[in-house]
């Protein structure tokens, strides 16, 4: 049987259509719920940072739809949950490391460990390369609501300087994802 996907034109691109985001947000809720208790997290930011991070890996793998099979997006999807959760989490660890007056520092809130991960085991093998993918969606997530939602970033002059450090930091993490598409 065949689904509207495969009807289209090649050249169409597929619909948002409401009933995605009545179905699909509380699915999300659902598990990130899963998640904080797999984690033991009780943090409402933390809460609020990892829905963000599912909601734009959502969206990754909508994209993910116009470029592979549904098949391969949707296993993206999974492998990329925990890194995405983790990549959530990341920033926040400088608290636990350095105290509340080293939270939100450059070293934590930016793309370095992304990078770092992107040249030590994305280009290993195409697992590795999406379970970094799932990481930098989350730690993109994290970087992209902190500009909208705090935007202060320690040892960063200037909430315009602070939020620019964020943003570009953010694309830097999702620039791999425009470049290839997991191919199976």
């Amino acid at each position: 049987m065949k689904n509207d996907s495969d009807k289209r034109e090649p050249h169409q691109k597929p619909k948002l259509r409401l009933w995605y985001v009545v179905f699909v947000l509380p699915l999300l809720w659902a598990l990130n719920q899963s998640l904080l208790r797999l984690f033991g997290e009780e943090s409402p930011y933390r809460a609020e940072h990892s829905l963000i991070g599912l909601i734009l890996l959502t969206l990754y793998t909508i994209f993910l739809t116009r470029r592979v099979n549904l098949q391969v997006a949707l296993r993206f999807f999974g492998l990329a949950v925990i890194p995405c959760y983790i990549g959530t989490v990341l920033p926040d660890l400088d608290i636990s490391l350095l105290g509340i007056g080293g939270h939100r520092n450059p070293v934590f809130h930016g793309c370095f460990a992304y990078i770092g991960l992107w040249f030590v085991l994305g280009r290993r093998s195409r697992l590795a390369n999406q379970l970094v993918r799932g990481f930098g969606i989350g730690l993109a997530s994290h970087l992209l609501w902190d500009t909208w939602d705090y935007g202060d970033v320690r040892w960063i002059a200037g909430g315009t300087k602070d939020r620019l450090w964020l943003i570009t930091n953010g694309i830097i993490c999702l620039a791999p994802l425009r470049a290839s598409a997991p191919t199976d």
